[in-house]
């Protein structure tokens, strides 16, 4: 049955991105997408963190394709990152050689103390065990290190197409790692959340059937696990509505705006 509003939807068991990797890039912007996103992490970084960028450890959980991880290499910080799915980590192994390894973010294979920034972009929601991923960076951490959050669920300009296919989320429990429902969990572990920022803001045309299409293919993770019946009683609905809007095939210009959480360890 469908989730009722305010329930949150994470998985019992950490996600894998195996069934993505082939299209991730060109699902979620690929490389120049990720160069906006670091840009916007860096300063983030450097209006907190003291150290020098070479003496910055930064940890990327999730870190994908590392189309994040590398241009913030690139900036000069000392890059490494995690991820569950091998298929992610290959394609990243050209971007970021030496500096990837396979596991759960829930049990990171790194010191005490010896981190000063763990990033998760799209990422804590898809981690079967929220507190053990808390307990995890908070362990990592050095003292007054920084937690980096960017929830997948944007802020979205409002039109036809948009107002239809985002109207789900509230009932699949998307969104819960926004900083308003994240901060109180956060906070449990010893996090502080200093505030959020805008990432990202992406443009791009994308017709009704486009998004129809993208929603039948389960491009996105949230809708990966969904039972038959969820799917009949509260996607089918949303694709039938796109495919029936006035000129389905004619893009509409959307926009998102994804947030970056900044918490602190104390």
């Amino acid at each position: 049955m469908p989730k009722e509003p305010g329930i949150t939807g994470r998985p019992s068991e950490s996600i894998p991105f195996d069934r993505i990797a082939a299209k991730y890039e060109e699902t979620r912007g690929g490389l120049d997408r990720g160069r906006r996103f670091a840009a916007t992490i860096g300063e983030a970084i450097t209006q907190t963190t003291h150290a020098s960028l070479a003496e910055t450890r930064l940890l990327e959980i999730c870190v994908g394709t590392g189309a994040i991880a590398r241009p913030l290499a690139d900036l000069g910080y000392s890059v490494t990152g995690i991820d569950l799915s091998r298929p992610m980590l290959d394609l990243a192994a050209e971007r970021l050689p030496g500096a990837l390894l396979e596991g759960d973010a829930a049990v990171l294979p790194y010191a005490t103390g010896t981190i000063n920034v763990v990033l998760a972009v799209w990422a804590v929601h898809v981690v079967g065990d929220l507190d053990a991923l808390l307990a995890e960076v908070a362990r990592v951490l050095r003292p007054d290190g920084d937690f980096l959050v960017v929830s997948p669920t944007p802020r979205v300009d409002s039109n036809d197409l948009t107002d239809i296919a985002y109207r789900f989320g509230n009932l699949l429990g998307r969104g819960w790692d926004r900083s308003e429902s994240f901060a109180p969990i956060a906070a449990r572990f010893g996090f502080e959340h200093l505030g959020d920022q805008p990432t990202d803001d992406y443009a791009f045309d994308e017709s009704p059937n486009d998004r129809a299409d993208a929603i039948e293919a389960r491009n996105w993770s949230s809708l990966w696990d969904l039972d038959d019946q969820t799917w009949a009683e509260v996607i089918q609905p949303v694709i039938d509505d796109l495919r029936a809007l006035p000129n389905p095939d004619s893009p509409r210009a959307c926009r998102h705006e994804h947030l970056l959480s900044h918490y602190r360890v104390g």
